[in-house]
């Protein structure tokens, strides 16, 4: 897990103990949702660019567009 889904699960968390309202529940499973989805593309992201570094290409910051 990385730094930034830790702190968002954790001020989740917090925010849920301290008024565990049907607001704050649902709001505490949309910012699960959310951290989910961002690992899931930086893992995309990360894969993509193992495939580009295998293939020799060269990265997407200089890749005419």
């Amino acid at each position: 897990m990385h730094w930034w889904s830790q702190q968002a699960c954790e001020a989740a968390a917090e925010a849920q103990a301290a008024d565990p309202s049907p607001a704050n529940l649902m709001a505490a499973a949309q910012v699960q949702a959310l951290v989910s989805m961002a690992e899931a593309l930086h893992r995309i992201a990360a894969a993509l660019e193992e495939r580009d570094e295998a293939d020799g290409a060269p990265p997407l910051s200089v890749r005419p567009r």
